[in-house]
């Protein structure tokens, strides 16, 4: 009896060495499928790092060549509205570019015109001086016939703001100029009360002279 249970002990034992083997002899052939698998693994992410890094570059690179044409074309574009906002002095005669540079010899001509009235030749000068835009109205023998310029409203006489006030209640300046022919100055306005807008021309002595423009009504707000 002794004997068939040592017998079966050591068979025992036999199945469970031959089994711990087989085990072993399984983890040592996965384990280098495994690491295969991971090798693998690590070089599929690094070409993908390197593929997105080289993809980013490109990216990075052409934003920047296409941020360079903008910038160029910017440039050009100025270039161009400066060429084309250039006066053309050659339509002034001598005498009136005489006359404007001994008035105002700091001024700026930013714009030439001419016109004919009543068989009369004018000459327009658009000049700007420090921060005063100016408009000149000359004969051909340079001498000055109208004289605009443009002030703030605070600038206005007081004559002036009481005639605003009466005849235009919760009016609004929107431009101001001082308009001056020989020895005549007025103030040409453009105002608006409420929701219209229109021209008023009116003398240093508060007087209305003149209406000028259509009257317009603002825009309404859309309502939603």
């Amino acid at each position: 009896m002794k004997v068939k249970s040592l017998a079966a002990l050591l068979v025992a034992a036999a199945f469970l060495f031959a089994t711990s083997c087989k085990e072993k002899a399984k983890e040592t052939t996965e384990k280098p499928e495994i690491k295969a698998k991971a090798e693998k693994v690590e070089k599929a992410e690094g070409k993908d790092a390197v593929v997105k890094e080289e993809k980013g570059e490109k990216e990075e690179d052409e934003e920047k060549e296409e941020k360079g044409e903008k910038a160029e074309a910017g440039e050009k574009a100025e270039k161009a509205e400066g060429k084309q906002a250039a006066p053309d002095l050659k339509i002034l005669p001598e005498a009136v570019v005489a006359a404007f540079k001994s008035a105002y010899p700091k001024a700026v001509i930013k714009g030439t015109s001419k016109e004919v009235e009543k068989g009369v030749t004018y000459y327009q000068v658009e000049s700007v001086d420090g921060k005063l835009n100016r408009d000149l109205l000359y004969t051909a023998d340079g001498k000055v016939t109208e004289i605009e310029e443009v002030i703030t409203p605070a600038d206005l006489p007081a004559p002036v703001l009481q005639t605003l006030a009466k005849e235009f209640p919760e009016y609004k300046v929107l431009v101001a100029e001082t308009l001056t022919k020989g020895a005549v100055k007025q103030f040409e306005l453009q105002i608006q009360v409420k929701d219209k807008k229109m021209g008023v021309t009116i003398d240093p002595a508060g007087k209305i002279t003149e209406k000028s423009g259509e009257e317009k009504k603002a825009e309404a707000p859309v309502k939603k």
